[in-house]
């Protein structure tokens, strides 16, 4: 369900359109000097496009690799097929736990209006031609209860950022209260091509368990993104975590104001990420046993990784208690 310039709108029935093919076929009938401004017309799903996401919720924290395979029919509907591949670190069994992960998504695109498939019904992800005052609900049903417009989100600034000498459009969202006002601080961002940051978990603002994803670093076949808080790789802990133990365990753990590491003889970089993905703490070392103090943290889940002058990652799982 979505509402543009204050009307409330039910989803298109025409079938999307987002292939490549598809795209060309319609530039082909406009002329021939258009061409070079529509070859970065395609708002969504472009060849190639692929995110890096961290995950993570209350007591888990993990990555994900998601990538565009390519379209599909869906009730006579072209849909986007997103295939996930990664993994989550989770703490409520009270010792961490690997648990591999792996998911199929479908989008679906009409003209610059984004849906996502959810509960066997297509809703509103995006709106890439929305402008200031733009509202939605991100799912099936009013998600706050009965007094609507409580659960909408709505638009409040646009801008435009550019990406490899491509401009994007880029829109920034605030929540609607039940009274019709805003909550009063921007929520959520999502730039045309690469999506929401907040990844495909888009959920009423009104709800504050459940999981969460925050964009890493996005590419296509033409640009290349990392957001501007990930300071390392797109895929870290992807090769060091798949075997589900962490390789040089941190003591104590669980712990409080410090943990120290084994480390082999010779420099390394040791980077904390708190359960967001957020770097929290990063400290160079040529220790065996680096002490790493950690008073200012909050009490929570991190993830270490530590990196040596060769490029290799050991990572490992780390509990502060309060």
């Amino acid at each position: 369900m979505y509402v543009a310039d204050g009307r409330l709108g039910s989803v298109p029935p025409a079938p999307p359109v987002c292939s490549l093919h598809s795209f060309i076929m319609r530039a082909a009938l406009l002329p021939f000097a258009l061409l070079p401004l529509l070859a970065f017309a395609q708002s969504w799903c472009a060849p190639g496009a692929e995110w890096h996401l961290t995950t993570g919720g209350y007591l888990f924290s993990g990555y994900l690799h998601r990538t565009y395979t390519g379209d599909t029919l869906i009730a006579g509907r072209t849909a986007q097929r997103l295939a996930d591949e990664g993994y989550i670190i989770s703490f409520f069994s009270g010792q961490p736990e690997y648990l591999p992960r792996s998911a199929v998504h479908f989008t679906s695109v009409e003209d610059d209006l984004v849906l996502l498939l959810r509960n066997n019904a297509w809703d509103t992800l995006v709106r890439f031609d929305a402008v200031p005052g733009d509202r939605w609900y991100p799912g099936v049903s009013e998600p706050c209860g009965e007094d609507h417009p409580s659960g909408m989100y709505q638009v409040i600034d646009t801008t435009t950022i550019w990406v490899d000498g491509l401009a994007l459009r880029s829109f920034t969202l605030d929540g609607v209260q039940a009274d019709g006002s805003l909550v009063g601080g921007p929520l959520l961002t999502y730039n045309e091509r690469i999506g929401l940051l907040g990844g495909l978990i888009f959920e009423p603002w009104c709800l504050f368990d459940g999981g969460y994803e925050v964009v890493r670093c996005y590419s296509d076949n033409e640009i290349s993104y990392q957001a501007p808080e990930w300071t390392d790789a797109c895929d870290l802990g992807l090769r060091v975590d798949r075997n589900g133990e962490d390789q040089m365990p941190p003591f104590p753990n669980p712990g409080t104001n410090h943990f120290t590491l084994d480390l082999p003889p010779a420099p390394h970089t040791i980077t904390l990420f708190d359960a967001t993905g957020r770097m929290v703490l990063q400290q160079r070392t040529t220790d065996a046993r680096p002490v790493i103090a950690t008073e200012a943290l909050p009490a929570g889940l991190y993830r270490i990784a530590v990196r040596d002058e060769q490029g290799g990652v050991m990572g490992a799982t780390w509990v502060k208690e309060r």
